[in-house]
């Protein structure tokens, strides 16, 4: 549960015991900031209260062992939330989202993308193929978004203009934060990336602000489903061969060019690679070693399990697995 917002003038509890008086004047402070294409600054500003991670072993004197849990005011959300909602029927109505980016929305959860990936791989290894599946991860990705960059993707992918477009812009520019702990306040500092932790539209604008690196990954014929920051590419071959290899090879340095250019960053440590196939496919696979990205991966048998597996120091692969 997140704390109270100490920014707000009542307890929410109260203020939602007293809505069918506040109801009215909350109303027109959400028309009139849609109308206007406009927030005001108190909206746009949030309390960061540390929190201690969850781990026993954690020192509690390391900053590293904190959280930074950032909360916004509840009229702030109230404004969001109306928003989110409109945002979501445009994008439904006109076939807007990715079909293949789960997550933030409904009927697409988490079970949702590994029943999808998991249907796929199986229906490859039925097939009797070998799957050779990637899974990218992006580091610290919703603290990284450009604004700029946010605000020309909601008015060239979705045409957003007008009062819409400068609603958005208002959102995003002019925020502030300050850190809150133990009855003590740091002064308000500027946010000039990211998307806003804590809000509502926050995980909603990020799913926009990846929507191009789809059409990146479906040139290259490669196979693949996202759910936020993470994304899981594979694709089938009946060998391991240059021609598999290159096909991902390019893949992956176009996603890496990409990232880049959008101020995003591929986190190597949680990035893996898996080969998957049934025992006799994988005894035949053809090859004993996978290139990606200029690495060789050599793929040995441990002895009594039927996991091969190599760790390498590159870019995109940290580990390669296969397994039954």
């Amino acid at each position: 549960n997140l704390p109270p917002c100490s920014l707000d003038p009542i307890p929410t509890p109260l203020l939602i015991s007293q809505l069918h008086l506040l109801a009215p004047h909350i109303t027109d402070i959400v028309n009139l900031s849609l109308s206007s294409g406009s927030i005001p600054i108190p909206l746009k500003t949030a309390t960061i209260t540390p929190t201690l991670k969850k781990q026993p072993s954690l020192d509690a004197s390391q900053l590293s062992s904190y959280r930074p849990i950032s909360n916004l005011p509840f009229l702030s959300k109230v404004l969001e939330r109306v928003v989110a909602s409109q945002l979501c029927s445009f994008l439904s109505n006109h076939s807007l989202f990715e079909p293949l980016q789960s997550g933030f929305r409904a009927a697409h959860s988490t079970e949702i993308a590994l029943v999808k990936v998991t249907n796929d791989i199986l229906t490859i290894c039925d097939q009797g193929s070998l799957c050779l599946l990637i899974l990218l991860n992006l580091s610290a990705a919703f603290d990284t978004v450009d604004h700029s960059i946010l605000l020309h993707r909601l008015s060239s992918h979705l045409n957003l203009q007008g009062p819409v477009l400068e609603w958005f812009r208002s959102y995003l520019s002019h925020r502030l934060h300050f850190v809150s702990t133990n009855g003590c306040s740091s002064g308000p500092r500027t946010v000039s990336c990211g998307v806003p932790q804590g809000s509502v539209l926050g995980p909603l604008l990020f799913t926009l602000y990846m929507l191009p690196l789809d059409d990146i990954i479906r040139r290259h014929g490669v196979n693949f489903h996202m759910y936020a920051d993470d994304t899981q590419l594979y694709l089938s071959s009946s060998t391991l061969n240059s021609t598999t290899t290159d096909v991902l090879t390019a893949c992956l340095s176009d996603i890496e060019s990409w990232t880049r250019d959008n101020f995003l960053q591929l986190n190597v440590r949680k990035t893996e690679a898996l080969l998957i196939g049934s025992r006799q496919r994988l005894r035949t696979s053809g090859a004993d070693t996978i290139s990606i990205q200029g690495c060789t991966l050599h793929l040995s048998s441990r002895s009594g399990t039927s996991v091969f597996c190599s760790t390498l120091s590159c870019p995109f692969s940290p580990t390669i697995c296969a397994t039954t």
